[in-house]
């Protein structure tokens, strides 16, 4: 098990809705955060909440490889996002940017002696699951994002019989104060628009807050095992339309609603979000819990209460 005493961390993606929580929770426990920024503007940001900025970009060669020797390596990989014109997600130069990025990544930590590589995907690539939570082991059945994202999960196989420790998170529906949450939930109500909904909106989908995702990435990165894949999701699902209603009644506003078929999703909101947005995504969590991780927001009532408290402050 990998010592828990302060450790060099390298994060990539660390401008993102997911790295920034994930370096304030490092940068909280004493640990030295190495940040990717892209930009000059993301170098700020990162370095404002308490990381050393790494000026670079994960998909290209350059100076920040000399910092992939960090004890630990965060890789939180770009999502496929919307194509130029609406619905357009074209799978195979994703699929295939995903694996150039990786690769050039994990080629050049395997040259080091980092102790835990924690590689960062999305549930969602296992498609559709039903109505009873899937463990880890249960064959994907790909959606477009599973077709974007898939092959660069199996492709990790080669790399960890090489001998590459990676631990591999797998986060459910992401919320809090960003991304899609504030896009599509604060920022409406809070400027009296309709929140968009997708078809009937009644499926259940398994979320985590952002806060305790970060927090669970770092404890696989202490205490996951490698080789393992990890469902990062809170015990209790939800269902989709929840997230609005929660926060309308946490802030005392009225809810209004415009409902468009479910097909419109994958237009208005890209791959992944589409996917947990019109169908049943439920995962179990079964096996982070076995390493010991605890909950700070074990539910959607907690989670959007902590939202409500932070935008009041």
């Amino acid at each position: 098990m990998t010592s828990v005493t302060a450790q060099t961390a390298l994060v990539t993606g660390a401008d993102g809705f997911i790295g920034r929580a994930l370096v304030r929770v490092l940068a909280r426990r004493g640990h030295r955060v190495l940040a990717l920024a892209g930009t000059a503007a993301a170098v700020e940001r990162v370095r404002s909440i308490g990381a050393v900025p790494v000026l670079g970009d994960v998909s290209n060669p350059g100076p920040w490889q000399d910092e992939a020797g960090a004890d630990w390596v965060f890789h939180v990989a770009p999502y496929p996002e919307r194509g130029k014109y609406p619905g357009e997600t074209r799978v195979g130069p994703v699929m295939l940017r995903r694996l150039a990025t990786d690769a050039l990544l994990l080629d050049t930590v395997a040259a080091t002696a980092t102790e835990r590589i924690v590689y960062i995907g999305d549930a969602c690539c296992y498609g559709p699951t039903g109505d009873r939570p899937i463990t880890e082991d249960v064959p994907p059945r790909p959606s477009v994002a599973g077709r974007c994202l898939g092959p660069a999960l199996d492709r990790l196989d080669g790399y960890i019989i090489a001998g590459l420790p990676i631990v591999t998170a797998l986060p459910g529906l992401v919320y809090g104060d960003g991304s899609w949450f504030r896009e599509r939930v604060i920022d409406p109500m809070a400027t009296g628009r309709r929140v968009i909904r997708f078809g009937r909106a009644d499926h259940w989908v398994s979320p985590i807050h952002v806060e305790d995702c970060a927090r669970a990435l770092v404890h696989l990165a202490a205490h996951g095992h490698v080789g393992s894949r990890y469902f990062v999701v809170n015990s209790t699902p939800v269902r989709i339309r929840d997230f609005a209603t929660v926060f309308a009644r946490l802030t005392n506003r009225p809810l209004r609603e415009w409902q468009l078929p479910a097909a419109a999703a994958r237009f208005i909101t890209g791959p992944i979000l589409a996917g947990y947005l019109t169908r049943e995504a439920l995962f179990s969590n079964i096996r982070l819990r076995a390493t010991g991780f605890g909950f700070n927001h074990p539910t959607l009532e907690d989670g959007v209460h902590q939202i409500v408290e932070a935008l009041d402050a």
